[in-house]
Formats: C-alpha cells, structure tokens, sequence
C-alpha cells in the first residue's frame, strides 16, 4: 500500500516536470491553450507537453511555439476517424 503511494507520488512529480519544461518553449497563447486542453483533456495534455520536451531535447525546436503551431500539433496528434458502413441484404 506504501509503495503504490511512492510510485503515484514519483509519476505525479514526473508529470509536472514534464508539463513545467514543456511550458518553456511555449509563448502566451499557447500556454493558455495547453492550460484549456488539460482541463478538458490532461492526457492529451501530457502527451503534447512531453512532445514538445521531446523535441526540445533532441534540438529539433528553433523557436517558441506559438498558438498556430501548438494547434498544428494537436491535429497532427489526432488519430484519423474511420467511418463504418454496414450494408444490410
């Protein structure tokens, strides 16, 4: 019982690392939108901040991401709707 405590208090302080170093390579607006996203969808939320950390780390961000590119990001992110038919005989 301790020890799943220790290891939800490790993945909680993990998680705010990687949402705190994420927030460094975002300007206003993008932070404000990342902010509405882990409202309504925090693991969509850590996903993208620890994409964005990712890409921080292996060198691949020139610049700070603004609202534009997050939002770029996020629908990149978005996994393709597929469509079902069924077809009665």
């Amino acid at each position: 019982m301790k020890e799943d405590f220790k290891k939800k208090l490790e993945l909680q302080r993990q998680i705010v690392l990687i949402e705190e170093n994420a927030k460094k390579y975002l300007d206003r607006e993008a932070l404000q939108r990342l902010g509405n996203l882990k409202s309504a969808y925090p693991e969509k939320a850590l996903q993208v901040s620890a994409l964005i950390l990712q890409n921080a780390e292996a060198g691949n961000l020139k610049n700070i991401i603004n609202d534009d590119q997050l939002k770029q990001l996020l629908i990149s992110l978005d996994e393709p709707k597929r469509e079902f038919r069924f077809t009665r005989k």
